[in-house]
């Protein structure tokens, strides 16, 4: 794709033209001159002109038919019999479907293009040069000015991008996204713009493709093999298998029949793992370097390549999204094939060629751009877990917008908050400037903030500005900031909401909203200020143990704060904090978190030991004396399902991919140095727990028993979250004697590395019976021992995104439990200096 808005002369045009007088002192001889073949979006293109012309200088041009257009100047608007006369040569097949030209030709003014949009599009371009602009959909910009003279043009106008959507709330609006030339899947963008480019299914299709509720009973094998079990529940499909390639084909052919409206047809993973273990996906998986989105471009190539066959005009999108997100050794897309590479793993903050936590993933960028000129990016631009949070991203977007046009990206999905009501942080700025870059790399991302918040803030958009400035101190590297990173799933307690942060920004926004001119000024600023009173009131909602309990301080105080704070955010119409959770929801959840839970404590003279029974019989703090320090993870208030996350848990579930059954405990007796506890499931199993110390060291005892009349599938899972605190020094590392002999010391991120990961360890290349996890720059290290014996697989997870967190994660034997038997493991845990 060409990149936006080159001038050039065209064939047959003198370049030196003089310009023209298109209105004078609120009057004009021109007209607006449309073919009687005017596509429906060159009617608005005409309609939009003549609005904005009276608006601009109180003169109504009239809009005319091209079969009798009259004598005099003309604005010709779109390809018309006039046009084709005055015999300019204008490279229609070149401007496609979107791109225009914008010229003067003798007393003429000629706005014309691809008749789909490239004339609607122009006729924006040329209303911004006369100073237009579309900040929001209640926000604009139209100067007043009674005479419009305009210089010779000779321009023409293409996208960097050939598809282009901010997926914001506030973007959809459909006479903001044509004027400000976005044409993605979501805006409500109709025939009178010129359509869009739109998908059917959106993404995440493989079961609408094959649903399980359909087949999966008759036909497990068309679903993913994991563990040695062929599943359904948060699975795949088996992409080897040919009968799945068969029905999946027939079933897009049966969309593209039904929806001839869409333009590309999604065949794309699930939103989680549970990719196929087969033998038949492993070795295509070999035959692609170990790539796992090797069987899946296979697999979707070949639906291409049938579709073609019956609609060549149709095109067939994936993702390289999480487990596929490494390119293929061998397999290329189709020329029919659109890629969405998403980097869900990168830092924000930071321009991705400039920040180590990335460097991951521009490897894979440049992969895919080697192997496909046809590549789409999925970017993320928002706190999908807080939408309100702020997200100080205009640094990286500004700078990774074009990066992407650089390295041959043709389509960009901006994907922000979305929820009805919208709301997300400084969205409708965020959707503006995204707009301006998508469609030219080369516009000045700085320029239209500043055009923004002078006009959507007013007198305080100083005070504003002033407020973002502050906020990406916060994150631009040393020496212009401090150096924090940004995630897309991160907590208020985030490093780079400093208190002293927090504390200026509510400052700079208080003093707007007292400057703020007029009322509406002013309630925008107070949206604003909902992000910190946001992260304070989270913050203030974290769990401290106090008298033996666990609970948050004051909690009649942060209920009344917290309701109060919701009537706020109702009135500016969100409906959302969090993506895909409700605000009644969040009302629910606050009830259960306004309990107190009682603790139990273990202490010696080396570790205190916090548990609690009702939270899963959780450790919540694990605490190593002599160096004063916590070893456990302590999750953040903002986290879903707190207090009930973090530090060791154990539990049971129906096999190694399930999820866990609930469990209802009891302590039998306590101690300083031990308790007992037993927990009841509403299978009928029982397990019964001892944790107790042992002068250095913490143990757990775990038995699971069947006391029913029935054998019962299960495993025991024992986890521990270790957390290492220097959330911006990233070396975490795990280190154990392997049972093949090894000896296995690993950092688990460095620069080039992903930001996170998990992996399961079986046979051999478990640990003997002995692993831990520790920072590289010292401090203690967690050690955690059990039998080998009782111990089938170990799972591994970490991840280095603002929180530094390692969990070691332990699993029985997979069994059935005879009626009166019973699964044990038992494990220590203990704190080690590192050398």
């Amino acid at each position: 794709m060409q990149i936006a808005r080159w001038v050039l002369c065209l064939v047959g045009i003198d370049c030196l033209a003089a310009g023209l007088t298109l209105v004078e002192n609120g009057h004009s001889p021109y007209k607006i001159v449309l073919s009687t073949q005017a596509s429906p979006s060159e009617r608005r293109a005409a309609e939009e002109l003549q609005r904005f012309l009276k608006e601009i200088s109180g003169c109504t041009l009239p809009i005319v038919s091209d079969e009798r257009p009259g004598r005099g100047p003309m604005v010709l608007v779109g390809r018309s019999r006039p046009l084709d006369r005055l015999r300019v040569r204008i490279p229609w097949d070149e401007l496609g479907s979107e791109g225009s030209v914008i010229l003067t030709h003798g007393p003429h003014l000629i706005i014309a293009g691809g008749r789909q949009r490239g004339t609607m599009y122009g006729v924006y371009i040329f209303l911004e040069k006369l100073g237009c602009r579309w900040f929001t959909a209640e926000v604009s910009r139209i100067p007043k000015q009674q005479t419009i003279r305009l210089p010779a043009l000779h321009e023409i106008h293409k996208p960097s991008f050939e598809y282009r959507e901010p997926f914001f709330t506030e973007a959809f609006d459909r006479d903001w996204a044509a004027r400000n030339r976005v044409n993605g899947h979501f805006a409500r963008l109709d025939e009178s713009t010129g359509g869009k480019i739109q998908y059917y299914p959106f993404v995440h299709t493989f079961y609408q493709l094959l649903p399980p509720e359909q087949y999966f009973r008759d036909h497990p094998e068309y679903y993913s093999l994991i563990a040695g079990k062929r599943r359904a529940e948060r699975a795949q499909l088996c992409l080897t298998n040919p009968e799945v390639l068969q029905l999946a084909t027939q079933k897009v052919l049966e969309w593209i029949r039904t929806h001839p409206e869409a333009t590309i047809f999604s065949v794309s993973q699930n939103d989680w793992t549970g990719w196929c273990e087969c033998d038949r996906c492993r070795a295509v998986e070999e035959e692609e370097g170990g790539a796992h989105s090797g069987p899946l471009l296979r697999f979707v190539n070949a639906i291409a390549e049938e579709v073609e066959k019956h609609y060549p005009d149709k095109l067939i999108d994936t993702l390289a999204y999480w487990y596929t997100e490494a390119p293929p050794a061998r397999v290329r897309p189709r020329r029919n094939v659109r890629i969405r590479l998403c980097p869900i793993g990168a830092c924000q903050a930071h321009p991705y060629e400039r920040c180590d936590r990335n460097a991951y993933f521009m490897a894979r960028l440049r992969a895919w751009a080697k192997i496909t000129n046809q590549l789409y990016v999925w970017h993320y631009n928002t706190n999908f877990a807080h939408y309100l949070m702020p997200f100080p991203d205009f640094d990286e977007l500004i700078e990774d917008i074009p990066m992407y046009h650089r390295h041959g990206v043709v389509g960009l999905f901006m994907e922000g908050a979305y929820p009805p009501g919208g709301g997300g942080e400084m969205a409708e700025l965020r959707s503006y400037v995204m707009a301006r870059l998508l469609w030219d790399v080369r516009s000045d991302g700085r320029q239209a903030m500043r055009e923004f918040l002078d006009a959507v803030y007013g007198n305080v958009a100083p005070l504003i500005g002033e407020y973002l400035e502050l906020l990406h101190r916060q994150v631009r590297m040393p020496p212009e900031g401090r150096g924090h990173h940004l995630w897309i799933f991160q907590h208020p307690s985030a490093p780079y909401l400093e208190r002293e942060f927090l504390g200026q920004a509510r400052q700079l926004l208080e003093r707007a909203e007292r400057e703020a001119a007029d009322p509406v000024v002013q309630d925008r600023v107070r949206k604003v200020k909902l992000s910190i009173d946001y992260v304070e009131l989270v913050r203030s909602m974290a769990f401290e143990i106090r008298d033996g309990w666990y609970g948050m301080p004051e909690p009649d105080r942060i209920a009344e704060r917290f309701r109060k704070f919701l009537d706020e955010v109702r009135r500016f119409g969100i409906q959302q904090l969090h993506e895909g959770r409700s605000l009644e929801s969040d009302e629910k959840e606050l009830e259960q978190r306004l309990q107190q839970y009682g603790v139990v404590t273990l202490e010696n003279d080396v570790l205190k030991v916090e548990l609690v029974p009702a939270l899963n019989a959780r450790i919540v703090q694990l605490r190593h004396k002599p160096s004063n320090s916590e070893l456990l993870y302590q999750p953040d208030p903002g986290e879903r399902g707190y207090p009930n996350t973090g530090g060791i848990v154990v539990q049971v579930h129906p096999d190694y991919q399930a999820s866990a059954w609930a469990v209802q405990w009891q302590v039998l007796s306590a101690s300083s140095q031990l308790v007992r506890l037993v927990g009841s499931l509403a299978n009928g199993l029982r397990l019964y727990r001892v944790v107790r110390l042992r002068g250095d060291r913490l143990e757990l005892e775990n038995r699971l028993e069947n006391g029913t009349s029935a054998p019962v599938v299960a495993a025991l899972q024992v986890r521990a979250s270790y957390g290492a605190g220097r959330p911006e020094d990233a070396r975490l590392a795990i280190a154990y004697p392997a049972r093949d002999g090894r000896r296995v010391d690993r950092t688990l991120f460095e620069p080039g590395l992903e930001t996170s990961g998990a992996e399961t360890l079986t046979g051999g290349q478990m640990p003997a019976g002995l692993w831990k996890t520790f920072h590289r720059a010292g401090g203690v290290q967690l050690v955690n021992s059990f039998r080998a014996s009782d111990v089938e697989r170990v799972r591994l997870e970490w991840s280095v995104r603002g929180d530094n967190r390692v969990s070691l994660v332990l699993w029985s034997p997979e069994v059935e439990l005879a009626p009166g038997s019973a699964v044990e493991m038992t494990t220590e845990y203990w704190a080690q200096s590192s050398p």
